[in-house]
């Protein structure tokens, strides 16, 4: 598992459990919540949405 993929999940107060089938659940740190299973691919993208966006609303 990439480090910059858990740091940046981190940032968002994000974790990763892996799940069976090359499947991932992204968790939420604080609550415990888990969401829906995914490919790593999927979470690299929403990943780096979240960071676009994250920077256009500092520019």
């Amino acid at each position: 598992m990439p480090i910059d993929l858990q740091a940046g999940l981190y940032y968002y107060g994000l974790g990763l459990l892996k799940r069976e089938n090359h499947l991932y659940c992204l968790v939420d740190l604080q609550t415990g919540e888990w969401y829906e299973k995914m490919t790593i691919y999927y979470i690299e993208k929403l990943l780096s949405q979240w960071n676009q966006i994250r920077i256009s609303q500092y520019q």
